[in-house]
Formats: C-alpha cells, structure tokens, sequence
C-alpha cells in the first residue's frame, strides 16, 4: 500500500472523509505548508493581553544581560517534563512507546548524540553543540506525589490545539474548557499533545509571551516521536517537531528571525547564518541566501526531519541564558526525582502574585494557614531589592515596588519549614 494512501486511510479516521479525500489527492502540497505557529501565537496573546509586552520586553532583556558566568555555572541540566495527552478518537490517545520515542529523540538532538549528525556540513561542525540539556518525564507531581508524568484527557473538541473560547482562551490550556490544565509551569515544562489542524506541526511559548497557565509546548499527535500514529507522516516523523518548539520555549527564534522577508532581521545568534525566510523539504547543501551559506539543517529552520542536525554555540548561549533566568525554576524543580509512593510530603508551598507584572506595588496571597516568616525580592544577580517580615496570621501582603526598576525578579517566601520561590515582572511603564 503506497504511503498516500496510508495517510489518507489515517486521516479518514482523524478528520471525516473530506479531510482524508484532500491528503490523497494533495498530499505533497500539503505536507510542504505545514509549520510552527510559535510567533502567531505570541502576536494572538499580546493582542488578547497588552501587558504581555512588558513580559515579554522584561524577559527579553534579562536573557540579553545574563552574564556569562550565569549560563556557564551549571553543565547538564535536567528539565522535568508533563506530558498532557489531549485526545477526542483513540488515534490521539497515542500510547506510551511513542511519548517515550519522543523523549528519546529530544535527549539526543539536545546532547549532540543524534545518529544524524554526520548530516552537519563541515563547514558548520565547529560551531555544533551539545546544548547540554536531559529531559524526564516527571516522577513526582506539583502535589509531590508520584506520577508516570502523563496525563491523558478526553475532549469533545476536534482541533482542539487551535481552538479559542468566547471568552479568548486557548481551549488546550484549560480543562474547564475541554483541555487540560497545566501543572506548575515554572516548575515543569508542560507539552500538550493533542489535534491541531490547520497546517500547523505545533508551537512553544517563549518567555513572558504567554499566561503561565498557557506556557509552554503544544504538539499536533501525528508529529510527536516517532512510532504509533507518528510513523505514519512522514517528512515530519522524527521528533524533530518537539526538539524545534521547545526551542522556542528557551527563547530561541526562527533561524530567519522574526520578519522572513528582511536580510536585515535575524535570530540575535552570531554564528546562525543570515537568511531571507525559512527553507522547506530537503534542499542539497549549499544554498544560499542574503550573501551566505545558509545552515538549512539547524533545529531552527522548516527542512523535514530527516534534514535537520544541529544547534549551534550561539544558540546553546542564549538557550542557558533563558534557562537560568527566566525559566531558572525548572532547575529548582522536584519533578525529576522519585517520590515516596502514596505520601504527598514534599508538596511546594505556594503562593499568588497579584498584579504580575506590577506598577508601583503588588500584593501576596498566601496559603491557608500561613507560617511564612519574611519575603525577599532579589535580581537574578543576587542582589536584594526588598525584604520584607510577616505579621503573624496575615495571608495577603502588600509589597511596594516604587523604588524597584523594571525587570525580571524572584520572589522568595521564607516558611518555617522550607522555602517557595516565583519570577515576578515590575513593568516597564
């Protein structure tokens, strides 16, 4: 049986008989429009939520000001992940080999131990790198319970990974809403896993572009791993999908840089090559563009799966940057380690931040029953901006950030018993 017509068979199943007449007889166009919707979702969410732009600037220029010594302190790092499958007919409901495949396949692109490294020119081999990043599904949960680090959710919406209620949420993100809530997004990388539709692979959220309860990673099923329901879409079977969009999460952008149509834009990485817009399929090295050897082969750009081979140094600055700034509570994260079976003893004490980003003050909302003895507000330099004691029995505190200037911060809640930490934004205006 030719692969058009698998395909088509699967997509009679996903979509309805419409959907699967158009893969038969359009499959290669098709195929070759399908991409990342990481920047369209960034414009939706500033659109929907004009104080994302203070987020969004706020992150920005921590990442660019993080200093070396920062990015360079730690080597492997390992990123805890949830997996929410998010599925309406049982071919989304994709099984636990192909999740596994998943993670297999982002632990090699991101050490530099994928088989297809040979694929990197070598003109670009001096700048590959091994970003230095291991990624597990979550052994223990925000409850600091056990957990396989999947979720699996059944919805009664199809394409759900583009759907937005009335009320101008991301259906995806909510479970009130279909979808499935996130788990601490700043303690864990979320990924929901889902139907998208539309012509889109998937899409992550970069830092401050999105509300924490939509951060995070969105990946159409049939592009996720590469075994199950995956194996049968090619060129985009690899995994790479997920390797690309989580890139996006750590802040790395489009190869080509925000406007495809300008030579003069580009992805702020210096040994990235300048190129006019992305390239597709699976071109013969070299091609050209903007006066360079494109890297067409970079994680960054839309070539198929089978095409793609590196992250550059550059990259790998900018990703750290972002990880130990603006994503640096995934390194203080639990997720990864094993919880004692049947306690919930290491659950994180948590706490609200209201308004986030702030103006001249913001308040604290405390647990229940709050034992906390002080709260500081420092820079991700160390330094102390705020120290604040707590009144005894009080469960909400006002902090004043009149004399803070405007950024990126951590918050930090002294308990009796431990600690609670969370990144907080004093707005730009």
């Amino acid at each position: 049986m030719s692969t058009a017509i698998i395909l088509a068979y699967f997509s009679l199943r996903w979509s309805g008989w419409l959907t699967g007449l158009f893969w038969l007889l359009f499959l290669p166009t098709s195929m070759a429009q399908q991409q990342c919707h990481a920047e369209e979702i960034a414009r939706r969410n500033l659109e929907r939520s004009p104080w994302l732009q203070d987020t969004r600037a706020a992150a920005n220029q921590i990442i660019r000001n993080a200093p070396l010594s920062i990015v360079a302190g730690r080597t492997i790092v390992e990123i805890p992940v949830v997996i929410h499958v998010v599925f309406k007919g049982s071919l989304e409901n994709i099984s636990e080999g192909q999740i596994l495949s998943q993670m297999k396949v982002l632990n090699a692109d991101y050490r530099r131990l994928n088989a297809d490294t040979s694929l990197t020119p070598l003109f670009f081999q001096p700048v590959a790198a091994d970003m230095e990043l291991q990624f597990c599904l979550a052994q223990t949960d925000p409850d600091g319970k056990p957990t396989s680090g999947i979720t699996r959710t059944s919805t009664p919406w199809n394409n759900i990974g583009q759907l937005v209620a009335p009320d101008g949420r991301p259906r995806i993100h909510y479970s009130d809403l279909g979808g499935k809530d996130a788990w601490d997004p700043e303690h864990y990388l979320n990924i929901w896993v889902c139907q998208i539709g539309g012509g889109i692979l998937g899409f992550g959220t970069y830092p401050g572009s999105a509300p924490l309860a939509e951060d995070g990673v969105v990946i159409d099923a049939r592009y996720f791993g590469t075994t199950g329901l995956a194996a049968f879409y090619p060129p985009h079977h690899l995994g790479r999908t997920a390797t690309h969009e989580i890139a996006h999460y750590f802040n790395l952008l489009h190869i080509w840089g925000p406007d495809e149509y300008s030579c003069a834009d580009d992805d702020e990485v210096a040994d990235t090559p300048g190129q006019r817009g992305p390239f597709l399929d699976c071109p013969a090295y070299p091609q050209f563009s903007c006066g360079n050897s494109v890297m067409f082969m970079n994680f960054l750009d839309y070539t198929n799966d089978a095409c793609m081979s590196l992250f550059t140094e550059g990259q790998k600055v900018r990703l750290r940057a972002a990880l130990f700034s603006t994503r640096s509570g995934l390194l203080d994260s639990n997720g990864c380690q094993s919880a004692p079976a049947g306690t919930s003893t290491t659950k994180r004490p948590k706490f609200m931040i209201a308004p986030n980003p702030a103006g001249t003050y913001t308040k604290i909302r405390l647990p229940e029953k709050p034992m906390a003895v002080i709260v500081r507000v420092t820079g991700l330099n160390g330094k102390l901006w705020l120290e604040q004691p707590v009144v005894p029995g009080v469960d909400t505190i006002t902090l004043d950030c009149s004399q803070i200037p405007a950024g990126l911060y951590c918050i930090t809640v002294v308990f009796s018993n431990t600690v609670a930490n969370s990144l907080f934004i004093k707005g730009l205006k």
